[in-house]
């Protein structure tokens, strides 16, 4: 019993000069369609969380896994890094996760760059530092916590071993400050929480003094206080802030209060969509951004900047990271552009095209369905269609959430979702392959009672639209998991600790953002098939064609996007 008998597969179509041409469309669409995609990806995530305004860096101390060679003389005694202990060299930061496969396309980069970097005749020192961001607690433990970094990237005989420096951040690993008084008077009485804080005065084209104090003597202000000369500030030690200014300098006295608080890393850093790199020049500004292991223009605009900063050259590329605001209105913001990382990301963009030549095909054959009776009524709208693709989004992303929430200890989700991935990316190939051969009845055991049981096709007696385009919703934010996930899940992870409305503004935004997307595409490709339905009427054979290869690429993409990150960090090195 051949092929063609046994499982409905007929090889002949690879000689048919139909099949060739819909191979040359099929090329054509997918690199429009994932070209466009990744573009916008680059383009929202590179512009997600900037400033107009030029500040610092924030100043943090995180736990590295302090080895003798990689850490070295880069952290203290007892193996913590500060960032402000290291002005004077150029800081490469790599926000990061075990279970994140894009971030392992920028740590080739790094990798591919690091010798080239340390042998620069420049001024200033190159330093790279990788820092694991899914630090969130869940049963007691971090999801990845330093022993899961040190494991997977600290043996230096591992293939994932990193050569540079490794740790961990926290809730409380930016040293973060913020002015909570100003003014211009020469004593004041200030009622203030506990905590640290600093009296800084100053008279314009003077060197400022500064006076610092613990209110309920928990806090540390790491010897803050200055005093120039000039201006001299008492402060009365008592359970609130007063004190008086005095000054011998011309010119009019100004003071600002300043409190001193621990912050969490990832918020403070905007690294809520990983990965993020950044680079901070040897007086503490960023200069430099990237949020993708390949970006669509290259690495050539980034490592410029490493260089010239090196040199001394950066000063005029110098920006800031926009302030953490926990506003139930910018945690909205947030997850409406999360929720368009998530539907522009290079694992879930590229399965689109099959998704839209899926969609057309639906109403190739519209009347014939209506007339034999396995279609009740007239296609749904668009705009329904593309709703309930949108629900299956929601569907998956719930589920994802429920493991985040209650579900974390009972399996490791840290490995887990990149195979996943592998195994969404390995079903679309075949799935293609069945469909172009004319085998898609005959599909290989548990996945034909599978796919039966819960979607239908053309051949059914039955044919239930509103349920195959809610199913594929599942599979188009499926086929996104390995990318979307590092920033997904801490987004969930992070909106549950701040709680309150902004929790729900949050989720709220995530859900929008993806539901309109996913509608508004549908829509414009379901206005665009009933103008073209009567051409392409006779063109069914054609558009299952172009269809089934658009999915094997999909397929062939992601697998070698999840297994080949050596060969993709080259092509965009």
């Amino acid at each position: 019993m051949g092929l063609k008998d046994r499982y409905g597969v007929d090889l002949g179509v690879f000689k048919e000069p139909l099949t060739w041409k819909a191979f040359g469309i099929a090329i054509v669409l997918f690199s429009i369609i994932g070209y466009s995609g990744l573009s916008l990806f680059d383009l929202a995530s590179s512009n997600y969380g900037v400033a107009d305004d030029v500040r610092l860096a924030p100043d943090f101390e995180i736990e590295t896994l302090n080895r003798s060679i990689e850490e070295g003389d880069h952290v203290d005694e007892n193996g913590w890094f500060k960032l402000s202990d290291h002005r004077g060299e150029i800081v490469v930061i790599d926000f990061m996760a075990v279970d994140c496969a894009n971030c392992h396309l920028v740590q080739e980069h790094l990798e591919a760059r690091q010798n080239e970097w340390d042998n620069l005749d420049a001024e200033y020192d190159v330093l790279i530092i990788s820092v694991g961001s899914w630090y969130q607690i869940v049963d007691g433990e971090p999801m990845e916590g330093l022993e899961k970094l040190r494991e997977y990237f600290g043996d230096s005989s591992s293939d994932s071993h990193m050569p540079w420096i490794v740790g961990t951040g926290a809730g409380d690993s930016v040293l973060a400050e913020e002015i909570q008084s100003s003014g211009n008077s020469s004593s004041e009485n200030l009622s203030l929480d506990d905590g640290a804080y600093c009296v800084e005065a100053w008279v314009e084209d003077f060197e400022s003094t500064i006076a610092c104090i613990d209110i309920g003597g928990n806090s540390s202000l790491n010897d803050k206080d200055s005093n120039p000369g000039g201006i001299t500030i008492d402060l009365d030690e008592n359970s609130s802030l007063n004190f008086t200014i005095t000054s011998t300098l011309d010119g009019e006295l100004n003071w600002n209060v300043i409190s001193y608080f621990k912050a969490d890393f990832v918020e403070t850093y905007q690294a809520q969509a990983i990965p993020v790199v950044l680079v901070i020049d040897h007086e503490g500004f960023i200069v430099a951004k990237e949020s993708s292991g390949t970006p669509t223009k290259g690495w050539g605009d980034f490592d410029s900047a490493v260089v010239a900063a090196a040199k001394g050259e950066s000063e005029d590329l110098r920006f800031s990271l926009a302030k953490v605001d926990r506003s139930p209105g910018a945690i909205f913001s947030m997850g409406l552009l999360l929720g368009v990382l998530v539907y522009f990301s290079p694992c879930a963009f590229p399965v689109l095209p099959g998704y839209i030549s899926y969609y057309i095909g639906l109403g190739q054959r519209e009347d014939e369905l209506i007339e034999s009776g396995k279609l009740s009524k007239k296609m749904p709208p668009h705009f329904v269609l593309g709703g309930l693709a949108a629900l299956g989004q929601l569907t998956f992303f719930t589920f994802i959430g429920i493991i985040v929430f209650g579900l974390g200890s009972v399996f490791d989700l840290t490995g887990v979702l990149h195979y996943f991935a592998l195994g969404v990316a390995v079903l679309l190939l075949i799935l293609g392959a069945f469909m172009l051969t004319g085998g898609t009845a005959h599909l290989l055991g548990f996945v034909q009672k599978l796919v039966d049981k819960y979607s239908t096709t053309e051949m059914d007696d039955r044919f239930t639209p509103r349920r195959n385009m809610y199913l594929w919703g599942i599979g188009y934010s499926a086929a996104s998991i390995d990318c979307t996930a590092a920033a997904v899940i801490p987004f969930i992870g992070y909106l549950a600790i701040i709680g309150g409305i902004a929790t729900w503004t949050g989720l709220a935004g995530l859900m929008l953002s993806v539901s309109i997307l996913m509608i508004t595409v549908t829509t414009v490709v379901g206005m665009g098939q009933q103008r073209f339905i009567s051409i392409l009427r006779r063109s069914t054979g054609l558009i299952k064609a172009i269809g089934a290869w658009m999915m094997m690429m999909a397929g062939a993409g992601l697998i070698f996007y999840l297994t080949q990150p050596e060969i993709i960090a080259s092509l965009f090195a």
